[in-house]
Formats: C-alpha cells, structure tokens, sequence
C-alpha cells in the first residue's frame, strides 16, 4: 500500500461491481439448482403433452396447460435468496467484512441491491423459459375464464337472484410484472431479517407461526376483516386467493369474492415495497456487537 492509496476510500461504482460480482458467485450453486430443476421440469410437460400414450395414463385429465403469471408463489424464492446472498458472512461481530474501508450502511445496502438485480434477472429468465416451455406444450398465456362473482354469500347460498354475478376474467397486463413487485416485497422483507437478526430463520418461523395463530382466530371468531388482509397478502405473494367452496343450490362451486384490479396491485406493492425498504435502511444502520 502507498502513501496516495492509503486511507482511499472505494468509490461507489467499484464497491457496486464487486458486490454484484461477489454475490453472482454466492448463488452460483443454488441458481444452477434451480435451472436444472426447472429444465427437467419443462422438458417433462413437453413430453407429457406431446405423447398421447401418457395421456390416456391419466384418462386425459390432464387438460391444456395455463400459465397464470398470478398464481405461482413467485415469493417463496426470494424469500430464500437473502440465505444464499449473505451465506458464509457473519452479519454481526468483529469481522472482516465490518472493518473492510467502506462504510457499513452502504456496504449492506450495496449487497441488497445486488441480491436484487441477480433476482429479477432470475426471475425474468425463469418467465422466459416458463413461457416457452408452455408454448412448446401447446398451452395457452394468461387465463381467459368466466369468474362466479358472489355479491351476497348468505344470498348465493340460498339461491336468491342477483346474488352472483359471472364476470368475463382475462389476465389483464399488470398481472404480468406482479411476479416481480411481489418478488421485490419479499426480498427486502427477507433482507431486513437478515439484517436486523442474528437468527433469522428463528424470527420468520415465529412470525408465520402468530401470522397462524391470528387467521385461527379470526376463522373462529368469523373476524371478516383479518380473513379479508389475509387475502390480499395470499394474492400479492402469488396464489388462489379470493376465492372459496361454496355449497350453491346447484352444487359445490368455486366462486370469487373478489376480483383484483389495477388499483389493488399499485397499492399493495407500494405499501410491501415500501415496507421494505424502510426496514432494510433500518436494519442496514444497526449497531453490530
């Protein structure tokens, strides 16, 4: 080290190439994983679909292969990503990575931020081959479906008129990049714990064992309102939230209680990103005995 390098500080570009560089490396092996995971998948829909003998296996209940961009748990992975980013670092403690010359709120933020551009990069190759595969298939983009709208469950039950409304339901365009805001959510939510905590995997198991306890309650209480945010968070994160079995006079039906839109989707992912954020900056600055 020389006298004009000494005491330099790494400017922010430099520290941000080494930590998509670095983090690239951290993921390598679970990335590839996934891939493989994900190749072997695909190429056995492909065959299924492409060979009448599996078929008639299975009676031929199969059906024509949908990719609904909102259904999948898009979430699940990147609440998992924050393991492998900061795997093999002490967050906490006397170590190198605290005394390195760059400032730790910045040295943390920059790391979250590159964890999140591996992410969407992730993410969209992962669409990309979803997409693909699904047209290799023969399958269709995007559900077109008519929806049973319950207006009045008590009514719907019972039979009275105009207590369903059937809606024609297509996937709208915004639904397509809910795969990535609802990612984002997550992944910052996740980061946070790993930020905050130095046992992560203890907190978030308590918070989705009380997150349980509560929906028990409310499901026995009736208390419509937690039942009600229990479904707008199912729906962020990616699943077949708002809709319900219900006994009509016709028979067991699924039926909607409600229809996402537009509005839905820019409020929930600004209120779960910006949650984020704030607890990732929070966390980022914490004092680290």
């Amino acid at each position: 080290m020389t006298d004009s390098t000494a005491g330099r500080v790494p400017a922010t570009k430099a520290v941000w190439i080494e930590q998509l560089r670095v983090v690239g490396l951290a993921i390598r092996r679970e990335g590839t994983l996934a891939a493989l995971v994900l190749a072997l998948g695909s190429l056995a829909l492909v065959a299924f679909s492409r060979m009448p003998v599996l078929q008639e296996m299975v009676d031929g209940e199969a059906g024509e292969l949908v990719f609904d961009p909102g259904e999948p748990l898009w979430g699940f992975f990147a609440v998992l990503l924050p393991l492998a980013v900061w795997k093999g670092e002490r967050r906490f403690g006397d170590t190198p990575l605290w005394s390195m010359p760059v400032d730790h709120r910045r040295h943390a933020l920059l790391k979250v931020a590159a964890g999140w551009v591996w992410l969407m990069a992730i993410l969209g190759a992962a669409l990309g081959w979803v997409t693909l595969t699904v047209l290799a298939s023969g399958g269709m983009l995007g559900v077109d479906e008519v929806r049973l709208l319950v207006l009045d469950p008590a009514g719907a039950a019972a039979g009275t008129p105009g207590a369903m409304a059937s809606v024609n339901w297509s996937t709208p365009w915004w639904e397509w990049l809910l795969p990535f805001t609802s990612a984002t959510a997550a992944y910052l939510l996740a980061s946070t714990l790993m930020l905050a905590t130095r046992r992560p995997l203890f907190w978030a198991a308590g918070l989705w064992v009380a997150g349980a306890v509560v929906l028990w309650i409310a499901a026995i209480r009736d208390i419509d309102w937690i039942q009600r945010a229990s479904d707008f968070v199912a729906w962020y994160i990616g699943g077949d939230a708002f809709t319900r079995w219900m006994q009509l006079p016709t028979g067991g039906r699924e039926v909607w209680t409600l229809l996402p839109s537009v509005n839905m989707w820019i409020a929930s992912s600004a209120f779960w990103i910006g949650l984020g954020l704030v607890g990732v900056v929070a966390a980022s600055g914490r004092a680290r005995p």
